[in-house]
């Protein structure tokens, strides 16, 4: 006997073995045993869901000699002729092949005949959505007035193109992707009875891989079981072109802890093994994603094993939602990027290394991202405040002999801060969040990396010496608008200007303060690592 494939050998054969579409089974299989079946069904929904399974058990359901409430015996003479294909009475067509209105009025033709052997002609017209406009019409006036021993099932996974008019004539089930959970369950149970010997993580893997299709999972299992006695773990990955689960917790655990060197060998180890580093990082963006959710909503909704879920709510507990969101969005670009470059490994490598060291991202987000950190490592006790030293006493002024003053300095010392400089510093991040809202974007991008300093007792806003001359005249013009957010948000009315770095090199160059610092640069008492 011919080989049969694993999803066609283990297709269902009744409404209670389809897989995670209950809502769906259960309404047609009372329909069916009260005897009050409509005369047409639209199924909506992915690929591999089981929309023309059901179709199938349906027309043999409403034809069945022996029904067994609501289901096929399939054991009965009509059963069996249209499972062997020997009844002519079921006809299943391709509408993405026969779409012309030819086809339907040919249909609508031989609908006007009675059934043959069974009770009703059954039709199942798959991916009706191809049909052509002049075929919509036909069909139209077929399901508006049908023959009372004719019923339609038709199926479509792109509902959206389907006509108004010809789904108002209908009842629509819209077939849900199906869990991974569910299934992994059913790769198991046929597993079990095929014996075969499959490895847990395996068979995981593969149900997070055919992204809710039951069919594309039996699919990627048969090539599996064909190359050796067991399914394992490292052929299915090595199969699927993905990395396994410990690259993935590797990557997620070096940026949690901000480890640049961890986060590289974690890269490297998924290209040693000859794997594409494309599907490796959607991978972990799932897992950020999974992570995202634990943090936010308390719940962990994830394809991982179990043991693989284990470990990112232990990674989650050491990572801000501030940090995931931005770790998810750098990766995500990475992503985009490295699909125009010939050298993927590196886009990532560098996106990962960013991630590691925020510090040197002066935008919005990597603020957030870092502000979020510390408010955690707070939170969590890892980061301590020592108490603050008495102030030392102050000393009496030492009277100097006139002739020994120091001389007064040629040119004028612009101190780089002062305390009304330090209170715009606190502030900044809420003005900047203020300019973004007003959807002053480019104004927003050109502060993302300036500084702030006093220049005769006015608030530079100061650039560096490469930008100074392109971003100086869209700074100026917004002059009055940063006085008043200023105003608005520290309560000073102070001055504000623009200038450039050399400006505040005259007498040797300035330490300039990252705004963080004074939060960074805490005492640090315990840091749990």
């Amino acid at each position: 006997m011919a080989y049969q494939a694993l999803y066609r050998k283990w297709r269902p054969l009744i409404f209670d073995d389809v897989v995670g579409q209950r809502h769906v089974t259960e309404t047609i299989k009372n329909e069916v045993k009260n005897g009050n079946a409509g005369h047409a069904f639209l199924f909506c929904g992915s690929r591999g869901t089981g929309k023309t399974t059901t179709a199938r058990i349906f027309s043999r359901a409403i034809n069945c000699e022996n029904p067994q409430n609501g289901n096929p015996c399939n054991k009965c003479p009509t059963c069996l002729g249209i499972l062997n294909g020997s009844i002519m009475d079921i006809t299943e067509i391709d509408a993405a092949s026969n779409s012309g209105v030819d086809n339907i009025r040919s249909l609508r033709e031989e609908a006007g005949y009675t059934a043959a052997v069974t009770k009703y002609k059954v039709y199942i017209i798959d991916e009706v959505h191809a049909l052509s406009d002049g075929a919509f019409n036909a069909l139209l006036k077929l399901l508006e007035e049908p023959p009372e021993h004719v019923k339609f099932v038709l199926a479509t996974t792109e509902a959206h193109k389907i006509r108004d008019t010809i789904s108002s004539r209908c009842q629509r089930f819209d077939f849900k992707r199906i869990t991974a959970e569910d299934i992994y369950d059913r790769l198991e149970y046929i597993c079990n009875a095929e014996g075969i010997d499959a490895e847990e993580r395996a068979l995981r893997m593969i149900a997070s891989a055919a992204d809710g299709s039951l069919r594309d999972a039996l699919s990627c299992l048969d090539p599996c079981v064909a190359a050796g006695k067991v399914v394992s773990t490292d052929f299915v990955a090595d199969f699927l072109g993905r990395a396994q689960g410990d690259s993935v917790l590797a990557l997620c655990r070096a940026i949690a802890g901000e480890s640049s060197a961890a986060a590289v060998d974690a890269i490297e180890a998924v290209t040693a093994r000859g794997r594409a580093l494309a599907p490796f990082m959607e991978t972990v963006i799932k897992a950020l994603r999974d992570m995202l959710v634990l943090r936010s909503t308390g719940k962990m909704n994830s394809d991982f094993s179990p043991e693989e879920q284990e470990e990112l709510k232990r990674v989650a507990a050491g990572i801000s939602v501030e940090k995931l969101l931005y770790s998810i969005k750098i990766l995500s670009e990475a992503l985009s990027t490295a699909k125009y470059t010939s050298i993927p490994a590196v886009v990532f490598q560098s996106a990962a290394i960013k991630l590691c060291i925020p510090h040197n991202d002066g935008s919005y987000d990597a603020l957030l991202a870092r502000i979020g950190e510390l408010e955690r490592k707070i939170a969590d006790g890892a980061v301590t405040v020592a108490p603050k030293a008495a102030p030392a006493p102050e000393k009496p002024p030492v009277e100097t002999p006139e002739e020994e003053l120091p001389l007064e300095p040629e040119k004028e010392i612009y101190a780089p801060q002062s305390e009304f400089v330090e209170k715009v510093r606190d502030k900044w991040p809420e003005i900047m969040r203020n300019i973004f809202d007003d959807f002053k974007l480019q104004l927003f991008t050109y502060l993302e990396s300036c500084s702030l300093r006093e220049y005769r007792g006015k608030l530079a806003v100061t650039l560096s010496d490469e930008t100074f001359p392109v971003y100086r005249d869209e700074v100026k013009g917004n002059l009055d608008y940063l006085r008043g957010l200023i105003k608005k948000f520290c309560g000073l009315d102070c001055g504000v200007t623009v200038k450039c770095d050399s400006d505040f090199s005259k007498n040797g160059p300035t330490q300039v303060k990252d705004p963080l610092d004074d939060l960074i640069n805490l005492p640090i008492t315990e840091i749990e690592k």
